[in-house]
């Protein structure tokens, strides 16, 4: 077989369809794995699993029941590269388990799949594509033009079932809850805003959140480091030199200090060029953050770094954001 690298995973290939269809493998079914002797060691033993038969499963009989939520992302709301990822296990658990095994089975083969998808909010239907991608699944076709119709925006909630041999959706309109991830000027600005409207109740909370906010960034302009990361084979790796970024830590660390902006650049265009400097020796690198989805990369010259500071596998990188310069530190 091959052992092919994708990133945050890695796919076995070679053989198993030959190996689904033999085992007559399904999903739920547990696979159990070890290396032994210079070679991968596979087990999915033969149990006598009485599953029920599919048809008998109800829709959910409650309009109000949604199994699976999600927080859109900055990916998720790009309409540039429009597509709604779902967590692998949230789709088989709540969506396949509803289909029939020849579904199942067209899925598994093909990757991919058309579908009805109903939004609630607006009862509008859409034909769909879900495409299987390793640990996720993503829901494909119109995406961008609901993104625009709907105005979603990083930080709300959709909601998605299946019932009726139909994916529904629902995005509810009422909720305006900004994200965690507002920038610290637009949120003083707001805070201004609101002053002059409840200036008594609100004084000592504006001022306190003030003082609050020049307290985090004195701490984290002399020794606070928001990001740690063990560095991992892909990290060190010359031949393709990066370093990848959890989404969620650059979104809370990094983007929350940039202006709308440079946040607006970087969602149309997946990418900004950004200064970057080596804590430990002072060089300043101009280097592209690339956003990823769930993740980002920050590119170039880092197989530089990588030799000249001699990184390894598990050394631990610190990483913050300080006066325009994305920071960092791999203390020797």
């Amino acid at each position: 077989m091959k052992l092919k690298w994708r990133g945050s995973y890695y796919n076995l290939i070679g053989k198993w369809g030959r190996i689904v269809r033999s085992k007559g493998l399904d999903v739920g079914q547990v696979i159990k794995i070890r290396w032994f002797d210079g070679c991968l060691h596979f087990s999915v033993p033969q149990q006598d699993i009485t599953v029920p038969p599919l048809q008998v499963i109800p829709a959910p009989a409650v309009h109000d029941q949604w199994p699976i939520r999600k927080v859109l992302t900055l990916s998720d709301v790009d309409t540039n590269h429009p597509f709604l990822p779902l967590a692998r296990r949230s789709v088989e658990d709540h969506i396949l388990v509803h289909w029939t095994p020849q579904q199942r089975e067209l899925l598994r083969s093909e990757e991919q799949v058309n579908l009805n998808a109903r939004d609630v909010d607006t009862g509008e239907i859409y034909v769909m594509k879900l495409r299987w991608r390793g640990n996720y699944y993503n829901l494909i076709g119109k995406w961008g033009k609901i993104i625009r119709s709907k105005g979603l925006g990083v930080g709300k909630e959709i909601k998605i079932r299946w019932a009726n041999g139909c994916l529904h959706f629902s995005v509810p309109y009422e909720q305006v809850i900004e994200p965690a991830t507002i920038p610290v000027i637009q949120q003083h600005r707001q805070q201004q805003h609101q002053h002059h409207h409840q200036q008594q109740q609100h004084h000592h909370h504006h001022h306190q959140q003030q003082h609050q906010q020049q307290q985090h960034y004195q701490q984290q302009q002399h020794d606070e480091w928001p990001i740690k990361k063990a560095l991992t084979l892909s990290d060190v790796d010359t031949n393709h030199p990066f370093l990848t970024l959890p989404g969620k830590s650059v979104e809370d660390h990094i983007l929350l200090y940039w202006a709308s902006q440079a946040r607006e650049q970087l969602r149309n265009e997946y990418q900004i060029n950004v200064n970057a400097r080596d804590y430990d020796t002072g060089d300043s690198f101009l280097m592209k953050l690339k956003c990823r989805g769930s993740y980002y990369n920050l590119i170039g010259k880092w197989g530089q770094i990588i030799r000249s500071k001699g990184l390894q596998v598990g050394q631990e990188i610190k990483v913050r954001w300080d006066n325009g310069y994305l920071v960092f530190s791999v203390p020797e």
